[in-house]
């Protein structure tokens, strides 16, 4: 994480902690709680959010080369996922009468 990160934390339960006193003793202190709330919410979300988006745009960095798993399709679905035991070896042209 980074310091932003912990900056958000910190807002976070400051907020949390001055709304309750907020409402015991003095509104102000609880608008200023949840001020701090929100803000400590942003910043943290925000940077999360620009940490997803910059791992999207170049990639994560952990190995992922973005490349599918099954590049010489092991599964059979490099052919739709039809196996070579699927096509007939008669000259089947699909069915119907053919427009004779």
């Amino acid at each position: 994480m980074e310091a932003r990160q912990y900056i958000g934390i910190v807002l976070v339960v400051v907020g949390t902690t001055l709304i309750p006193i907020g409402w015991m003793f003095s509104t102000i202190t609880a608008v200023v709680g949840w001020v701090a709330f929100v803000l400590g919410l942003a910043i943290f979300i925000t940077q999360r959010y620009i940490e997803k988006t910059e791992e999207a745009e170049f990639g994560s960095g952990r190995g992922g080369s973005g490349l599918p798993t099954d590049v010489h399709d092991h599964s059979g679905w490099g052919s739709g996922g039809r196996s070579e035991s699927w096509k007939s070896s008669s000259d089947y042209d699909g069915g119907g009468d053919g427009g004779d």
